[in-house]
């Protein structure tokens, strides 16, 4: 990976080798490997749930789906759903769909849910003068009606972290302040990772995901990230705040760009 320091680095699958390597983060991440036919078969026996995404590519655009129904496999894209007797048949199948693409396979996550739809979280950081991390919060994405995936631009309805973790585990105020700095605490070591491996990032929205054990996973680092889910935030100063953020950063970042010649 050397000479490929991005200010936004956009492969998912550069950003999960970079974040592999380090052990500290490994814990968080879903076991993930580059779609072929075998790997799709060796994830599947291995898992009940797994995703296929695009290794460019954002707001859930071209995420499929295959879960195991009894010996049948399932493969469900945005739009249609198709059943197969073996791996390999889904495999042939999922070939087809995703064409030249270059794609990933990973282990789905059995992520807590409000009456039937799954819910993950964004946690926003932006990186300080001081070069430390600022951690604005937290805020939480449900999925719609009949979507398996949880972005804004596909339906997904905001909600606090308190709020989401109250539906799941029915937690008390001091358990609420306890989850709002576990997830503070997982951030800033991915995004200190993040920063090793790519120094020239200022921003990062990780995407994460509680599951029904109470495991913290990280579903995807984005280092130019959307930031109108804290909209909603509990807090109505939050949004102005990062709003100012982001434009410094971004200013800053464009003043650092090279003069184009004339």
């Amino acid at each position: 990976m050397n000479g490929r320091m991005h200010n936004y680095p956009g492969r998912k699958w550069l950003k999960h080798e970079s974040l592999w390597s380090e052990e500290e983060i490994r814990p968080h991440l879903p076991e993930t490997e580059l779609f072929s036919a075998d790997s799709f078969t060796r994830m599947v026996d291995k898992h009940p749930v797994v995703f296929l995404k695009p290794d460019l590519g954002m707001k859930g655009q071209g995420v499929i789906k295959v879960t195991k129904d009894g010996d049948d496999i399932v493969v469900r894209t945005a739009t249609s759903t198709h059943t197969y007797t073996t791996p390999t048949a889904a495999a042939r199948k999922l070939e087809q769909l995703i064409g030249t693409q270059r794609y990933l396979v990973q282990q789905g996550v059995d992520l807590i849910r409000i009456k039937g739809h799954p819910i993950d979280f964004r946690l926003l950081l932006h990186l300080k003068s001081n070069r430390e991390w600022r951690f604005f919060g937290v805020m939480g994405k449900v999925a719609a009606r009949n979507r398996f995936v949880t972005n804004h631009a596909r339906g997904g309805k905001a909600l606090g972290l308190p709020q989401a973790l109250s539906h799941a585990f029915g937690i008390t105020k001091e358990e609420e302040a306890e989850w709002d700095d576990r997830m503070k605490q997982v951030a800033l070591r991915i995004a200190k990772a993040m920063k090793k491996h790519f120094p020239n990032i200022t921003e990062l929205g990780l995407d994460v995901g509680i599951d029904t054990s109470e495991r913290i996973w990280l579903i995807e680092a984005n280092t130019r990230p959307h930031y109108q889910l804290f909209r909603h935030h509990s807090d109505p100063t939050l949004f102005r705040k990062i709003v100012t953020s982001v434009r410094a950063l971004r200013a800053q970042h464009f003043r650092k760009l090279p003069a184009k010649s004339v």
